[in-house]
């Protein structure tokens, strides 16, 4: 079925099914990326080439390229660190939407950079409000940047730890996750 097709979503695995003459994981994937590769790295390099020459195409190739690369890296420290970290938990079992236990698990299964000032708050996308935009993810950007002193507040008075650093730090602790130096709380063995 295709929850079996895309199940485990990783190049390894779909490498593996298509060495085992199961190309089902392998067309997926070119269904999903073939028309963002193909419009990027053959399109339009193909009109730099048509309109300019080998030159220019191959200059909008790298350019296409490096902007890609850099694009994931940004992504990645904005995103991946804030849900990361031996500091953060991770969770076995589902909870029921807007429940106690779902507000508990929205702070102490996510972490904030730092936040306050709307210079900031740019450069991070407003990605740096993670916890509040767990609690409550149909809210402006905005009223995050309003709430989260009082959501801190809150925690602080309950005891609940409301993890806030810089991406620096996040980014090593997510590092040392990834690398398994390090382990993230369960919450269903930690409770």
């Amino acid at each position: 079925g295709f929850g079996e097709v895309t199940r485990p979503a990783t190049f390894r695995y779909v490498w593996r099914e298509a060495l085992k003459m199961n190309y089902k994981p392998l067309a997926k994937m070119f269904q999903v990326l073939g028309p963002y590769f193909s419009a990027h790295f053959v399109l339009t390099p193909a009109v730099f080439y048509a309109l300019f020459g080998p030159e220019v195409a191959a200059t909008a190739l790298a350019n296409l390229v490096a902007a890609e690369i850099l694009t994931n890296i940004h992504s990645f420290a904005i995103v991946v660190p804030n849900h990361a970290g031996e500091d953060i938990y991770r969770f076995e079992t589902p909870v029921k939407v807007k429940s106690d236990e779902f507000y508990l698990r929205a702070v102490i299964g996510s972490a904030n950079f730092k936040t306050g000032s709307d210079a900031n708050d740019f450069m991070h996308g407003w990605l740096n409000y993670q916890i509040e935009h767990h609690m409550f993810p149909d809210l402006s950007m905005l009223s995050y940047q309003r709430m989260a002193p009082e959501i801190k507040a809150i925690c602080e008075k309950h005891g609940v730890p409301y993890v806030q650093e810089n991406v620096f730090k996040r980014v090593w602790r997510t590092t040392q996750i990834g690398v398994g130096t390090r382990s993230m709380l369960v919450w269903e063995k930690g409770h």
